[in-house]
C-alpha cells in the first residue's frame, strides 16, 4: 500500500460500506494530499502551458489533478448535461477558476466546433487537452481536435486499481502525455 496520508482510513470506511463518510474524507482530506503529490511529480511536464481544456464526465478527480499540476492561465471544462454534485466538487477544489461549457450533445461536430470556438475566444498558443473524463465520443473528438491544432493531449491514469471500489488507489495516479506535437511530430515546427 502507498504511504499517502488518510489512505488507510479511506479504504477502511469504503470497505465497511460507509460510503458517505469515505467520500467526505476523500474530498476533504485525502484529495488535497493526492493533489500535492501529483503536482510535485508532474508540474514540470505542464509548466509552460497556458490553456487547459478538460473533458468532464462523472469523475471530477482527474480534472482537479491536472489543473493543480498545471495551474493554467485559463481552464475550460467541457461537458454535457448537468451534475450538480460533481460541479460542487469542482468548485470546492478549483475555487471556481474555470469556465464550464455545456454542450447540447456529444457528437463529433458539436465537440469539435465548440473546441475550435474556445481557441478563437482565448488567444493562447500553448494548449493542453485533458481527455480523461467524458463520454468516449467526446474524448475521441477532443483528441482529434488536439492533434489537428497542435495541442498536448494528456490522460490521468493510475498504477493500481481497486476493483471492489471501482476506483484507483489514491496516490497511484499518473499523468500520461498521450501526444506532444514537439515530441511526436517535431517536423511540424510549431514553436
Amino acid at each position: 500500500m502507498n504511504d499517502i496520508k488518510y489512505t488507510r482510513e479511506w479504504l477502511q470506511l469504503s470497505r465497511e460500506g460507509k460510503f458517505e463518510q469515505a467520500q467526505e474524507l476523500y474530498f476533504s482530506k485525502l484529495l488535497p494530499v493526492v493533489c500535492e503529490h501529483f503536482k510535485e511529480k508532474y508540474s514540470e511536464v505542464l509548466a509552460y502551458e497556458e490553456l487547459l481544456i478538460s473533458i468532464l464526465g462523472f469523475s471530477p478527480e482527474p480534472i482537479i489533478l491536472t489543473a493543480k499540476a498545471m495551474n493554467p492561465a485559463k481552464h475550460i471544462i467541457v461537458t454535457t448535461g448537468e451534475n450538480l454534485k460533481v460541479e460542487e466538487i469542482l468548485n470546492a477544489n478549483l475555487n471556481g477558476n474555470y469556465n464550464l461549457i455545456r454542450l447540447s450533445d456529444e457528437n463529433f461536430l458539436t465537440m469539435y466546433k465548440s473546441l475550435k470556438e474556445q481557441l478563437l475566444l482565448n488567444s493562447y498558443s500553448r494548449v493542453v487537452i485533458d481527455i480523461t473524463g467524458g463520454k468516449k465520443s467526446m474524448v475521441a473528438s477532443a483528441a482529434i481536435f488536439g492533434k489537428d491544432y497542435g495541442s498536448k493531449i494528456v490522460y490521468v491514469d493510475f498504477l493500481e486499481y481497486l476493483k471492489d471500489l471501482r476506483k484507483p488507489m489514491p496516490g497511484t495516479e499518473i499523468l500520461n502525455l498521450v501526444y506532444d506535437p514537439m515530441r511526436d511530430q517535431p517536423e511540424l515546427n510549431l514553436s
